[in-house]
């Protein structure tokens, strides 16, 4: 139990539950907020679900929106034969997978130090200022985060090629996969070359089409629907070179701040949690194969973060967002730190009303910590997920009030506020290109705030000189002008 604090119960060991039990209650419960709350796909997710839909008709169009990302498209192309319910079967998707990372951060902790460990991992993640509302609108590093733990997971089990394929499917998500992907797969070959005695050059070739084949899958799945789709190999690159103006690329110095970035993630508790697990290593209440295994889940992280860090200094985006597989690996690693030393302190205790008792004030302090960081944080969070939800909700609705998507189609351009481009995009049936930011007549304005503080855009004054303008139609949150041809 979490509170148990005999020795033998603080020992680590394998979780032995499968994973077809907790992907089955993640899935489920993904299913019911999706289904019992305002929910929507956020800028980059409407660009995916407009992606699969293009591809299912042959016709993909990448040249506008974010960067192309396979794995996500891999799902929304057959979702896309859902029609009109393809954008929620996305959704619960994306939340099954930052569930399941939580899960599987719980997992990984609590095979390293118990589950004291694990409850921390995972709560750490789960309770970062933006993580549950991001992957909550259908952002892939939830994904990203259960890939990676699993497959350090898969590592630690000894099932190699499942780690491999695990990071591959990662590689699918993130560049900054794509070194460790490799790495890995070398690690594998001369594994198959040290462990076969007699003919090693033949035991690695056995390996060699796999895991060769896996690395040119995943570059290929990167590059070559980037060339259908915009004619360039190299789009989804350019793109993510040319980020926001709010981008801490832009900072001054742009590795510090993705360091305070990470830091801030945390939250108190993961801080502390690092502060104390090299101390916490050699005491009493660690054990050598486990310690082993989070140097190497320490430093992975420390690599991914230092990864993101150069590649921000170049000019990529270096979004909060982007630093949550090191969060996840810190998460970890916090965790059984103060597990490790809430181990030693009761493993020296005389008698075990003594022990259960620091035992209990860790858990009662980490409790502490993750409510006041929740506290902080989760309300603003929901409030921003209730509010772009109901945009959602609203925008068909102002879209058939005004005529349908053919007749604002036909009015002449179509404008609309920049974030909310791809959702318009989905609702007219369009190309993501199509819709345009500025203009004049003839055209039809979809305007809204895609944030309660935000200002109205387009700007209410666009068009408001044209012949013919008129109020097509309202909502709560949408206003759709016309000055139609």
């Amino acid at each position: 139990m979490l509170l148990d604090p005999r020795p033998q119960a603080l020992r680590p060991a394998p979780v032995r539950t499968g994973l077809a039990v907790p992907a089955l209650v993640c899935l489920v419960l993904a299913a019911l907020t999706v289904a019992l709350l305002p929910s929507t796909p956020s800028y980059d997710p409407w660009a995916w679900i407009v992606w699969g839909r293009e591809v299912i008709h042959l016709d993909l169009n990448t040249t506008f929106g974010p960067s192309w990302k396979p794995l996500p498209v891999l799902f929304t192309t057959p979702f896309a034969l859902a029609g009109d319910l393809a954008p929620d079967l996305w959704l619960v998707v994306a939340r099954a997978t930052a569930l399941g990372a939580v899960v599987a951060a719980y997992r990984l902790g609590a095979r390293l130090a118990g589950p004291l460990a694990g409850v921390i991992a995972g709560l750490v993640l789960a309770v970062e200022e933006s993580y549950l509302r991001t992957q909550a609108m259908g952002f892939s590093e939830g994904a990203l985060v259960l890939c990676g733990l699993l497959a350090v997971e898969r590592h630690l089990d000894g099932r190699r090629g499942q780690a491999f394929a695990l990071g591959v499917a990662g590689g699918l998500l993130r560049p900054e996969a794509w070194p460790f992907v490799g790495l890995y797969g070398l690690y594998l070959l001369s594994q198959a070359w040290r462990a076969a005695d007699d003919r090693p050059a033949r035991a690695a070739l056995r390996r060699l089409p796999w895991v060769a084949g896996g690395l040119l899958a995943m570059l290929a799945l990167w590059v070559l629907p980037e060339l259908w789709g915009s004619g360039s190999l190299f789009r989804a690159a350019e793109r993510a070179n040319d980020p926001n103006p709010s981008s801490p690329a832009f900072s001054a110095v742009p590795w510090l701040t993705i360091a305070r970035d990470f830091l801030d993630a945390l939250g108190p508790l993961g801080k502390l949690g690092l502060l104390v697990v090299p101390f916490a290593a050699w005491t009493r209440g660690a054990r050598d194969t486990p310690r082993r295994a989070l140097g190497g889940i320490a430093a992975l992280g420390a690599a991914w973060l230092g990864l993101v860090a150069l590649m921000t200094e170049a000019g990529f985006a270096g979004n909060l967002r982007y630093l949550y597989m090191p969060l996840g690996l810190g998460a970890v690693v916090a965790g059984v730190g103060i597990a490790w030393v809430t181990a030693a302190l009761a493993l020296g205790r005389a008698t075990a009303a003594a022990r259960r008792g620091v035992t209990a004030a860790a858990a009662g302090l980490a409790a502490v910590l993750l409510a006041i960081t929740a506290a902080g944080t989760l309300p603003r969070e929901l409030e921003l997920l209730g509010y772009e939800g109901r945009l959602r909700d609203e925008l068909p609705v102002a879209i058939a009030r005004a005529g349908g998507p053919e007749a604002l189609r036909s009015c002449g351009a179509v404008l609309t506020n920049p974030f909310l481009v791809s959702a318009v995009a989905w609702e007219l049936g369009v190309h993501t290109g199509a819709i345009d930011l500025e203009g004049d007549a003839p055209a039809v304005v979809l305007r809204t705030r895609h944030r309660p503080e935000a200002r109205v855009m387009p700007t209410p004054g666009m068009l408001a000189a044209a012949p013919g303008r008129a109020v097509l139609a309202r909502t709560p949150l949408w206003k759709v002008v016309g000055a139609c041809r």
